[in-house]
């Protein structure tokens, strides 16, 4: 809302915003990968357990396109929203 007040154009909110959300997405899953090889690697022999490689890959796509999804609706909410009204000048 503030930077909207500021005058930044819808074009560039959506871009700021959406570029956010990727690096965030981007590193989410990158630690959950990490995470889901490295206590995979803790686990003993005797339990049955994989990683396949598609179905990380898939996954991580999954959370990447779906989280900029709706980064897109959340951002296209904000800037559909009075600059002012948003900060409160409204009261």
């Amino acid at each position: 809302a503030v930077l909207r007040a500021l005058g930044a154009p819808t074009g560039y909110l959506l871009r700021d915003g959406l570029a956010q959300a990727l690096v965030l997405l981007l590193a989410a899953a990158a630690v959950g990968i990490g995470v889901g090889i490295g206590l995979g690697s803790l686990v003993g022999g005797g339990v049955p357990f994989a990683l396949d490689v598609q179905a990380v890959a898939l996954a991580a796509a999954l959370l990447v396109g779906l989280g900029l999804t709706g980064a897109a609706v959340a951002i296209a909410r904000i800037v559909a929203v009075d600059p002012a009204t948003a900060l409160g000048g409204n009261r």
